[in-house]
């Protein structure tokens, strides 16, 4: 009897080192397939957009794009107002109005928030980019996170809640519009289930492309993963293994 009490007594502590471990395996797997899923799902519509435009849209971040310094920055409102020059050289915005349009007929939309997404239902409470950055450095002020979210101002947290554009899909994948911009976004790939964390089931996304390329997504932008998660760029290379 007392070895029975024993084994199983060693069979308890082996379970609960090891449930822990495979709960959030098994977690990580389904946020990988749903990522996949969602990828897939925008992937190819960008591109039946673009085939249905019938040419290829002036609407991405050139795939030659270089990041540029702010100089001239509003402490007041929170904003870069001028950054230096020679950036960005073959970034396209010149259709993307029409090319929005075209999306919006391809990707089953059920649901569209242009502002005030929170309180219209579209989304959940998100952290934003500035919350982010308070997270992980809780010794930077106000200003300074003011100022190291300035080329970012639409993803902080209150522009997310009541500003940006966001559209819902059937299958309940969130697009979260960089304010109301073509070719920068978010997905939430599980829509309103939880975790609803940056780097988790919320990622950035960039449209990019060159003259007479076909479009395609990369990681986007700021550097918005909370805790423990991990960046867009990331999740891409392990969908394609």
């Amino acid at each position: 009897m007392a070895e029975v009490l024993i084994t199983l007594g060693i069979i308890g502590v082996v379970a609960a080192i090891t449930l822990p471990v495979i709960s959030a395996n098994v977690q990580k797997h389904i946020l990988k397939n749903q990522f996949k899923h969602a990828y897939n799902i925008i992937f190819n519509g960008f591109r039946q957009a673009e085939v249905n435009l019938g040419y290829h849209p002036m609407c991405y971040y050139g795939d030659d794009n270089i990041g540029t310094d702010c100089i001239r920055y509003d402490s007041t409102a929170g904003i870069c107002l001028e950054y230096a020059p020679g950036g960005n050289p073959t970034n396209q915005n010149s259709d993307c109005a029409v090319f929005r349009q075209t999306l919006l007929k391809t990707l089953k939309v059920i649901k569209v928030c242009e502002g005030n997404g929170v309180a219209d239902g579209c989304i959940p409470e998100y952290k934003g980019y500035d919350t982010i950055v308070a997270d992980n450095n809780p010794d930077l002020d106000n200003d300074d996170i003011l100022l190291q979210t300035s080329g970012a101002a639409a993803w902080r947290e209150n522009s997310i809640h009541t500003r940006n554009h966001i559209w819902v899909l059937a299958d309940g994948i969130i697009i979260i519009w960089y304010a109301s911009d073509t070719k920068l976004f978010a997905l939430d790939i599980n829509g309103k289930k939880g975790p609803n964390k940056w780097g988790y089931d919320v990622f950035q996304f960039g449209l990019t492309s060159a003259l007479n390329k076909p479009l395609w997504l990369r990681g986007g932008g700021a550097n918005m993963v909370e805790k423990g998660g991990v960046g867009t760029t990331e999740m891409m290379q392990e969908i394609a293994k």
